[in-house]
């Protein structure tokens, strides 16, 4: 059972507001940092309010850090996994829940296994791939006795690289499912 009383309302308001202040505390002392110049942010203790320098200040970090060109880099790749993996997802998500056909559970099943693999599982092996794409093919095809020789395919320091092995995740496939 809740009590509604207004002491038990206005103490949970003043818990709330005063976590509100102290989350957003940090963010006010890197605004103020910002606007400031070097040697008032260097000083003991620092001023809380803010300085008239900061559109230098964004203009100079904007410069040298090479912003401009890194946010095109972050758009392109955050463009390119989630179209990957909508498609992805869409694609096997509707073929499960829609088609009866004989290994339909299997696929389910290695789909629902990928879940369980850890990030860190899958870190080296995908360096791997990424630096010759072909390489498990040729490493399969040699294995069944096909001794073939396939062309390296080098993904590293590439948009695809960075794209292709995050775009075929079973959260994806998961959640497309159940809202089908």
């Amino acid at each position: 059972m809740i009590e509604r009383t207004p002491v038990l309302d206005f103490i949970t308001q003043a818990i709330l507001v005063l976590s509100l202040i102290a989350l957003l505390m940090p963010l006010w002392v890197v605004f103020v940092a910002a606007s400031h110049d070097l040697h008032t942010v260097n000083q003991v203790p620092m001023p809380l309010w803010p300085g008239s320098h900061l559109i230098e200040n964004l203009t100079l970090a904007w410069n040298q850090g090479n912003f401009g060109r890194v946010m095109i880099n972050s758009f392109i790749v955050a463009g390119g996994v989630t179209a990957g993996k909508i498609a992805i997802a869409a694609l096997s998500a509707f073929s499960i829940v829609y088609f009866s056909y004989r290994l339909r559970m299997l696929m389910f099943w290695l789909i629902f296994i990928t879940l369980m693999l850890p990030l860190e599982v899958r870190i080296v092996p995908t360096y791997a791939v990424a630096a010759n794409a072909l390489g498990p093919f040729e490493s399969i095809l040699n294995t069944v006795g096909l001794s073939v020789s396939l062309p390296e395919w080098n993904l590293l320091n590439s948009y695809s690289g960075l794209i292709l092995p995050l775009v075929a995740t079973a959260t994806g496939t998961f959640s497309t499912a159940s809202s089908s």
